[in-house]
């Protein structure tokens, strides 16, 4: 919450469930592209009121978003993520003479997806091999 201030949250950190975004008079930044996700479904409540709100998120990750603007804007890029298990964060707000704008971080991946993929391909393997 920044309220004629500014906070942001990055880095390696643990997403919950459901994350709450307030920027009144101020500024709110999300970088998701270092945290850890450990529910599948993340719902993102944002609101800016003369304010600004921005989220990113990494490339493999899916992104959904709802929410609109009164005299301001809300702008969620539609991210599907290739891989099956990829967390889907979900964006949803308000934007009242000011904005919310949720897009993907190019070039950066989460590698929990990685490890979960290489750990499940490995088990299949040694399934089928019989180890």
């Amino acid at each position: 919450m920044a309220v004629f201030s500014a906070a942001v949250r990055k880095g390696r950190w643990r997403v919950g469930r459901r994350t709450h975004a307030y920027a009144i008079f101020g500024s709110v930044e999300i970088d998701l592209s270092e945290a850890i996700f450990e529910h599948r479904h993340v719902v993102i409540r944002a609101v800016s009121v003369f304010g600004s709100v921005d989220i990113r998120v990494p490339e493999n990750v899916s992104m959904r978003g709802s929410g609109g603007g009164v005299l301001g804007s809300f702008e969620v890029d539609t991210l599907d993520s290739g891989e099956q298990d990829a967390p889907v964060v979900y964006v949803d707000g308000l934007a009242v003479l000011g904005s919310v704008e949720a897009r993907p971080r190019r070039g950066k991946l989460i590698e929990d997806i990685l490890d979960r993929v290489t750990e499940r391909v490995n088990a299949k393997l040694r399934k089928h091999l019989g180890h």
